[in-house]
């Protein structure tokens, strides 16, 4: 569990429903209170997301358990065979690490021109019913 672990939940009053919380990595400061802004949610499980696949096996110290194997598929040959293994690492990686989500279906094409494959992950949060949608690009 990534950054589900260091995340903030509160409980909404009226509905019970977790309502997590973490810094937004921008780094945006607000106008008023000089605080970094918090994001919630489905924005927080984004950012996750995206630090998850990031980050290679191994690389974070004191966390190894932290990370993604993409970069040793990224540069195997663009087909459909490196799209299924693509796709279902990060299916088992997203299980393990990322327990706020449900994932509804991780879709994975590459793009050879632009040297990269564009991945995209429906999800739902835990808590609620509504899909959200993530996308990122993988780059060689």
């Amino acid at each position: 569990m990534a950054d589900a672990e260091f995340t903030e939940i509160e409980y909404d009053r009226e509905t019970g429903a977790a309502i997590y919380s973490d810094v937004d990595l921008s780094f945006n400061v607000h106008p008023t209170t000089g605080d970094i802004i918090k994001t919630k949610n489905a924005t927080v499980i984004k950012q996750s997301m995206r630090n998850i696949l990031q980050t290679r096996e191994f690389e974070r110290i004191g966390h190894p358990e932290i990370g993604s194997n993409l970069s040793s598929l990224l540069f195997d040959q663009m087909n459909a065979l490196t799209e299924t293994r693509l796709r279902q690492s990060i299916e088992i990686t997203m299980q393990n690490l990322e327990p706020r989500a449900q994932i509804k279906d991780i879709q994975v094409s590459s793009e050879e021109d632009l040297n990269r494959y564009r991945v995209k992950i429906i999800f739902t949060m835990m808590t609620q019913q509504s899909e959200e949608t993530f996308e990122q690009f993988l780059y060689r």
